[in-house]
């Protein structure tokens, strides 16, 4: 951007102004417009930190890259380099009782006026260009800061061996009678744990403790998981619940793993029994389990391992929850059969409180935009289920109870 005071005419190879006025400054006005490294150069904006932070920035697509073309590269990065930038990230924002996203989020509009602001004052005060390069640095700088930290620590776990292969289980498409049978076993499993759940009038059940000592119990499942897993390590973190989870709970988002600031961050306005398999799935992104069906069945995994009923109750309802949506779509007939016999009627009651909590929701705006914006960025790294992938952790299950 080059601000001028005076309309200035070209004409020919000389520059005549408004006011009829020859200048001598052709030679000098090409150069500048021929030279646009070189400008930047002078305007100061290859600082000694900026160009740290741009070779940074083109190591961390280069690894992105190689991950995307090799996934025994994407698996070591993931589970070593990428794990110790997010441990570090995760211990450094921990600290925080609050959500540093939430709050990046919705201090954005206020953050981009202000900086137009005084940036555009700024510029027609000062038309020089190191000026100009001195408030462009700062927004140049975040942007290269959020996309190294996503390339470096997070992106290449989209391409790291499947779940499936780290597990050794072989993943193929499943059938209705499968689905069936799956959901029976799971439902079976559950059955043993019931009777020490609490339910309230409307059927949904009660998470026994805080939201403060469901965290410390998640730390506690994810550290005795992952002593027999090598493919995910654990390290203590502190999931944030979200300030406005009510509203959030319109974009239909139950959680979220912000990779710049390292925080899984839970919507605690969803039901009780949502809320640990959902941190669960956000404390998996964090270790790098970043394909959604994947850390869905990660989730379920470290739930029912637990040594907490309610928690294992959790990732049995959650589980229960996919397998019965897609066998609804698979076999009416089936489902119907599942529902009648083989599922408990406490779980059967916590999906019917639950689907009445959620018809207030069901229909927006925002869980359109939201859901579309996390199609395509899913697709970007690899998903092409996209949002649906999410479901896709029912074939992860049935081949896991084979």
């Amino acid at each position: 951007m080059e601000l001028r005071d005076k309309e200035i005419i070209q004409t020919n190879n000389e520059i005549i102004d408004s006011s009829g006025a020859e200048t001598n400054s052709a030679p000098e006005a090409k150069k500048r417009t021929r030279n646009p490294i070189k400008r930047m150069k002078e305007g100061g904006l290859f600082n000694l930190p900026f160009k740290i932070l741009l070779w940074s920035f083109a190591f961390s697509v280069l690894i992105y890259l190689v991950s995307r073309f090799l996934s025994s590269f994407a698996e070591f990065w993931t589970k070593y380099p990428a794990q110790a930038i997010r441990f570090v990230l995760a211990k450094l924002t921990g600290w925080f009782p609050f959500s540093l996203a939430e709050c990046m989020l919705i201090s954005i509009p206020i953050l981009a006026l202000a900086y137009i602001i005084a940036s555009s004052v700024s510029t027609k005060r000062d038309e020089s260009d190191k000026n100009f390069y001195r408030w462009i640095r700062p927004l140049v700088s975040v942007i290269l800061v959020i996309a190294t930290l996503f390339f470096a620590a997070f992106g290449p776990a989209y391409s790291r061996r499947k779940l499936s292969d780290n597990l050794g289980i072989e993943r193929a498409a499943v059938s209705a009678e499968e689905l069936y049978s799956t959901a029976e076993k799971v439902s079976a499993e559950a059955d043993g744990i019931i009777a020490n759940i609490d339910f309230d009038a409307s059927g949904a059940s009660v998470m026994p403790y805080s939201y403060n000592e469901l965290v410390d119990k998640m730390n506690d499942a994810f550290e005795r998981y992952a002593a027999g897993a090598d493919y995910i390590s654990h390290f203590d973190s502190n999931p944030k619940a979200i300030a406005l989870s009510e509203p959030m709970t319109y974009t239909h988002i139950s959680g979220v793993y912000t990779f710049m600031t390292g925080e899984s961050n839970i919507n605690t306005n969803y039901p009780d029994f949502l809320i640990p398999f959902t941190m669960a799935h956000e404390m998996a992104h964090q270790r790098g389990i970043a394909r959604e069906d994947e850390a869905n069945f990660v989730a379920f995994l470290v739930c029912i391992d637990s040594n907490d009923d309610y928690i294992r109750y959790s990732g049995y309802a959650n589980m229960i929850n996919y397998l019965d949506s897609a066998l609804s779509k698979a076999d009416s007939e089936l489902y119907k059969s599942f529902l009648q016999n083989k599922l408990q009627r406490e779980i059967y009651n916590e999906f019917v409180s639950y689907s009445a909590f959620f018809d207030k929701y069901r229909d927006s705006t925002a869980s359109d935009i939201a859901g579309g914006v996390n199609d395509v960025f899913l697709q970007s790294q690899g998903q092409q289920a996209g949002t649906r992938s999410y479901g896709l952790v029912v074939d992860l299950a049935v081949a896991y109870y084979k």
